[in-house]
């Protein structure tokens, strides 16, 4: 057999094809390409996209300044250089740095559509992250960017007389129009200082704000005047009070591990809505999307405790979405019931066990109409933390007409789910009776369903399991149903045996069919597909 040993295949690629590949590397080390060869020597400034962190461009020399010079001299000195600019060979580590950087993007000959800096403090102090952004906006329409500053917020510890001179390194001061003048771009670790202005031309379509703190009538301000704005992303904010939102041209929303006292969504457009661990209101929950079709709500159950709070804030569980629609005591129309007209994507988690969650549910497919797809986490909260749990608990169905065992059998009268869910995902199955009953009403009057897939936790039993796998047998209201049944990959390698069973069903025609499992191998293929 021939090999291709001595034969340089890398050089043999097409400059387009090198420079995508350079592009893939740190901008420093892309430069340093330049050296292998002639040719190479101007592939780099052709790359399309440019990543740069400040501190590992010039590490030894920046780690050595760091340790011989306090942050307050530091910030100092950068202050300085904002005002009188100094030559390459006066400048300390971090300033060279920054050169380095402003030296590369001078080279680039481009096109250059994407960028990614992660800076130093002392580069908010000294103007020059703001520099960079000018630059690559204006010389080298960048249409992308993201910029992160490397330390969390109030990093250093505050002293007298040294707390202004910290909110320099950590704030920007940028511009409305370098701002709105992105297609899409992603702040990090930043007190945003901006003026909203709607004479200044704007182009911005994705903006993602990652522990960034600014006024809420700043955040209004911003929206209000981006007027192509569609999608948002708020992750670990400070807005303590409140998030209002009023965008017409919004179409997907985020928010994530934030707490707040209000949340206040308008927007005629919105197609996507994502919760993730957010503490608030619930009474203060205001959301008006007509037109929205995806809702998510996850929850990172681990911080709970921490958030819960007597005041009226906690955890936006799903059940405190779905009963904000509709409450369980007295059903009234609420405020954002208008968001579920059409939905057509619900993923929600979301403890199939207990009644109380199962009721909020119920509710919630009644005001889905068009619903078409559910995926349900099936994670269990902390009932310690439930202050309804000693109403509404996981044995306690006394006050039900009926035994809670037959609560699905008792409302299948569902339209989404008779005439319009196609797919359900459930991952954390357990197999208990519930779930089991739940899966079993889908089974049994979904007409239009097309795949079931349940994903087991590692510790179910197989007495359980056995109790799903007999659902396979029950008749079902759609012919082209699949039941896809996935078992834990702990729990498939402690009893493998078993395991063969849990597999792919389908269904052609009236004959179930099993697709088994011959080996650990393609136990491990199976799960992680």
């Amino acid at each position: 057999m021939s090999t291709n040993e001595g034969v340089d295949l890398i050089s043999n690629l097409p400059d387009e094809l090198l420079a995508a590949i350079i592009s893939l590397l740190p901008g420093s080390e892309g430069v340093r390409t330049s050296i292998l060869s002639r040719r190479w020597k101007s592939i780099w400034m052709h790359s399309s996209h440019l990543s740069f962190d400040q501190r590992q461009m010039l590490r030894p020399f920046i780690d050595l300044y760091l340790q011989t010079t306090s942050p307050y001299k530091r910030l100092k000195t950068a202050l300085r250089r904002k005002v009188m600019p100094r030559e390459e060979g006066d400048a300390d580590a971090i300033g060279q740095a920054a050169m380095l950087i402003n030296s590369i993007l001078d080279t680039h000959s481009g096109p250059l559509t994407s960028c990614k800096i992660r800076h130093m403090d002392e580069s908010c102090a000294s103007g020059e992250a703001v520099g960079w952004m000018r630059k690559l906006l204006e010389q080298k329409g960048v249409r992308e960017l993201s910029m992160e500053r490397e330390s969390p917020l109030n990093a250093f510890r505050i002293q007298n007389g040294q707390r202004r001179l910290e909110e320099h390194g950590m704030t920007l001061d940028l511009p409305f129009d370098i701002f709105s003048g992105f297609e899409v771009l992603q702040l990090k670790n930043y007190y945003l200082n901006t003026s909203p202005s709607v004479d200044v031309p704007q182009t911005l379509k994705t903006l993602t704000f990652i522990k960034v703190s600014l006024p809420p009538v700043d955040l209004q301000g911003i929206l209000s005047n981006c007027s192509s704005l569609e999608n948002l992303t708020l992750d670990s904010c400070g807005f303590r009070k409140e998030v209002k939102i009023n965008c017409p041209s919004l179409k997907f929303f985020k928010i994530c591990r934030m707490t707040v006292n209000e949340i206040v969504i308008s927007a005629a457009n919105l197609d996507v809505i994502e919760f993730d661990t957010i503490v608030s209101n619930p009474q203060r929950l205001d959301l008006k999307a007509p037109k929205l079709k995806v809702l998510r709500c996850y929850n990172d159950f681990k911080f709970e405790r921490r958030y819960y709070s007597a005041s009226g804030k906690k955890l936006l569980t799903s059940m405190e979405l779905l009963e904000a629609c509709r409450d369980i005591q007295s059903p009234q129309s609420s405020s954002i019931a208008n968001v579920f007209e059409n939905l057509v994507t619900l993923s929600i988690e979301l403890d199939l066990n207990n009644v109380r969650n199962v009721i909020s549910l119920s509710y919630y497919l009644r005001s889905c109409p068009h619903l078409q797809n559910l995926e349900i986490n099936n994670k269990v909260r902390n009932e310690s933390m439930d202050h309804y749990s000693s109403v509404f608990n996981d044995n306690g169905d006394d006050w039900l007409l009926f035994h809670k065992h037959f609560f699905w059998q008792r409302r299948v009268h569902f339209e989404c789910i008779n005439h319009q869910l196609k797919t359900i995902c459930i991952r954390g199955y357990t197999g208990k009776k519930l779930e089991v009953e739940f899966v079993k009403c889908i089974i049994t009057t979904a007409e239009k369903m097309e795949r079931i897939t349940i994903c087991f936790v590692d510790d179910c039993s197989w007495a359980q399991a056995t109790a799903t796998f007999c659902l396979l047998a029950f008749p079902r209201a759609s012919r082209k149903l699949s039941i896809i049944l996935k078992p834990g990959i702990e729990y498939i390698t402690k009893d493998v045996a078993n395991s063969y069973r849990i597999v792919n069903w389908k269904r052609s025609d009236d004959h179930p069919q099993v697709e088994a499992m011959k080996s650990k191998r393609n136990i491990k293929e199976y799960c992680d597909n």
